[in-house]
């Protein structure tokens, strides 16, 4: 019987669609949220707390990345929608796009932006309970109760304690087939590189630039004059920068041949 949920459990993210990754970010959450219980009774786990899940997820990879996450490139899926809207919201109050893991402002959120991000959460949660949870255990046309039952009026989802330390007992194993799979289903919509290596990353650790001065002894031989890419003048020792010619946030690399000398007024 476990073996049969834990069987089930990986087909679902293997057999999903190329729609979207809201099935991705289902698997994720319950897989997280295994960690918050350790009984064998039923637990009920509402749409509000994965919810949060899901806005984690979605902000990491839209502030460092902004990975397309749907197939219709004219409708934005509205979860990401809503977790866009807060972004620009929190710029607006923090003054700079200067991107920042979710886990390191969510108290700050919950501080200044209380309401928008009751906002929020409240519209992806209601967008759970619409057009997730009761497709999140679909399989060979065939709903399967035994994963989880959903309970649209209450809008909970009701799963075995037991199958959930199924999911806590394998989840090293069950992240890193979730990644793949939303890895593959992101290379059909995005033309940027390193998808795989985009999503295992925000999962472990913090984003983390390097210094690009490392990188000044071999621009002054290609740029010896120190001559500005933007705007062509020559940049006084004070106002060097470095930069990249192709975003840093579509490469996730520094690579030598995408780095060149501008003023930092041009820059920012």
């Amino acid at each position: 019987m476990n073996n049969d949920f834990l069987n089930k459990f990986k087909k679902i993210i293997r057999e999903c669609n190329y729609d979207n990754t809201y099935k991705m970010a289902m698997a994720k959450s319950l897989v997280e949220i295994s960690f918050l219980y350790d009984t064998n009774d039923t637990v009920s786990i509402s749409m509000d707390l994965i919810a949060k899940y899901y806005l984690k997820y979605y902000w990491n990879q839209t502030i460092f990345f902004d990975l397309v996450q749907g197939s219709n490139l004219k409708k934005t899926p509205v979860i990401l929608q809503y977790t866009k809207t807060l972004i620009f919201q929190y710029y607006d109050y923090i003054g700079t796009h200067k991107p920042i893991r979710y886990e390191r402002v969510e108290r700050e959120l919950q501080s200044n932006l209380k309401s928008e991000l009751d906002n929020c959460l409240n519209k992806i949660s209601k967008a759970l309970c619409k057009d997730v949870a009761w497709r999140f255990t679909f399989i060979d046309s065939v709903y399967n109760d035994d994963v989880y039952r959903f309970d649209k009026e209450k809008k909970i989802i009701i799963i075995e304690g037991y199958n959930l330390k199924i999911l806590r007992d394998n989840y090293e194993d069950l992240f890193d087939l979730i990644d793949y799979r939303w890895g593959l289903v992101l290379e059909t919509f995005n033309n940027s590189p390193r998808i795989n290596k985009k999503i295992k990353i925000i999962d472990g650790q913090d984003i983390k630039r390097t210094n690009l001065n490392r990188f000044r002894k071999y621009l002054d031989l290609q740029n010896p004059d120190q001559v500005c890419f933007i705007c062509g003048q020559e940049i006084d020792d004070s106002e060097l920068s470095i930069d990249h010619v192709i975003p840093w946030s579509y490469l996730y690399s520094d690579d030598i041949w995408n780095l060149v000398y501008v003023h930092k007024s041009c820059n920012s």
